[in-house]
């Protein structure tokens, strides 16, 4: 069974929007395969992240719950791997590596979030991921914006539709310490997502979930 639509994976595009915009969206999950992922993510008990983080002008809200206490044989572990080796296959075939150091996903994990939920508001991922950050969209509709500050200036949407993964540039992307901003709303319908992330060494990684910076 093809798990990746291999062949919409633009990787010129990809990295052109990531460049312009800082965010990129590609319909990567073959279907049948989405399903299987869903019906693994139904399986979970989730656990509720903190509604608030943050102090003064960079508090973040959020509504939702994560789990990432994956076994080695569940699917999404699965699915990392594959996207690692296609993405490195594609990288291969640049004439200069985009990365400062060699991009490698460590940190996974799936995320719910409810009907009616606030989302989550407009916020940067924490200095310690690097590289890439890449959120693929299992089930539900909303809608993904990546902006150009805390209030939401700026707003452009990203195709957050089930089956497409969301690339986002992180510090190490072209040698850049650039982090954009970006915000999930309009939560119509219960949804699952599936994030990708690279994390720093650890003697460098801070104890709070978001940059305050």
């Amino acid at each position: 069974m093809n798990m990746l639509l291999v062949e919409n994976f633009d990787i010129r595009n990809i990295l052109d929007e990531l460049i312009s915009i800082g965010a990129s969206s590609v319909k990567i999950l073959a279907e049948e395969h989405r399903m299987l992922l869903l019906n693994e993510a139904e399986q979970y008990d989730f656990e509720p992240e903190q509604e608030i983080v943050g102090q003064d002008d960079r508090i973040v809200r959020q509504e939702l719950s994560s789990f990432e206490r994956f076994g080695y044989k569940s699917r999404f572990v699965l699915l990392k791997n594959y996207f690692q080796f296609m993405f490195d296959d594609f990288l291969q075939g640049l004439k200069i590596y985009t990365f400062e150091t060699k991009l490698t996903f460590d940190s996974l994990v799936l995320q719910k979030y409810s009907k009616n939920s606030i989302g989550i508001t407009p916020h940067r991922d924490h200095l310690k991921y690097i590289n890439l950050i890449c959120i693929f969209i299992i089930k539900g509709k909303g809608s993904f914006f990546v902006c150009s500050d805390r209030k939401g200036h700026n707003a452009i949407e990203i195709n957050s539709e089930p089956g497409n993964v969301i690339i986002l540039r992180a510090p190490g992307f072209l040698g850049t310490k650039l982090r954009p901003f970006h915000y999930v709303t309009d939560i119509n319908e219960t949804r699952y997502t599936f994030g990708l992330r690279q994390k720093k060494n650890h003697s460098e990684i801070s104890q709070f979930w978001h940059d305050a910076a």
